[in-house]
């Protein structure tokens, strides 16, 4: 598998922090073949530019994990595992199918467990469930992750989530249409326009 490490405004395109960490794995293809949570400071990393830990958080964690490496690399493969499985369940809800099994129930053991040890505080007009480190510990980035999808599953942002034509990432298109077809004009957007151009030229040349 190959590696990447290096977070730019194109791996944050999906529109909600959710769909921004199932597009930390893949490439170009609809292959999950790029891995991008490579180590756990990593995964910190990402976590602080996507808005789900504090970039003190991220230290504290980052601290925790130079104590107990072992625990951290055990967390980030679960944390993988976790990737994989939401993503197969939400292909499908994309496309209009069943949750597919055991990642159905995987997911929803994981909301289970977040909800359990989660709390409510106020988030301006509303309520949010939430966590932090002391009930979470390593596992705060993913937990937070969790807790999101447990809203976005109730969200009518689940209705506008869409797959990208050319690659395995997932992104809410919010546009008036709904004819947004690629994770980014600059990525696979481009790429499918050029292989257009290319089959194109290589008809008239026959």
């Amino acid at each position: 598998m190959l590696h990447q490490t290096v977070w730019i405004e194109d791996d944050l395109i999906g529109g909600h922090p959710v769909l921004d960490f199932l597009n930390t794995a893949g490439g170009r293809t609809k292959l999950r073949d790029v891995e991008r949570l490579t180590d756990f400071p990593t995964f910190l990393e990402w976590a602080v530019v996507a808005d789900v830990l504090s970039e003190q958080e991220a230290r504290d964690l980052l601290a925790r994990e130079q104590n107990d490496a072992d625990a951290a690399q055990a967390v980030l493969a679960d944390t993988r595992r976790f990737r994989e499985a939401l993503h197969a369940l939400l292909m499908a809800e994309q496309a209009d199918l069943e949750w597919p099994e055991p990642e159905r129930t995987q997911v929803i053991d994981a909301i289970r467990q977040a909800l359990r040890n989660a709390h409510l505080e106020s988030d301006g007009d509303t309520y949010r469930w939430a966590t932090s480190a002391q009930q979470s510990d390593l596992e705060l980035p993913k937990v937070r992750i969790v807790l999101l999808l447990e809203a976005l599953l109730r969200s009518d942002d689940l209705a506008r989530m869409r797959n990208c034509e050319r690659c395995s990432w997932l992104f809410i298109d919010r546009g008036r249409g709904r004819a947004r077809r690629w994770c980014s004009m600059a990525a696979c957007g481009s790429r499918a326009k050029s292989a257009k151009y290319y089959r194109r030229k290589t008809t008239k040349s026959k």
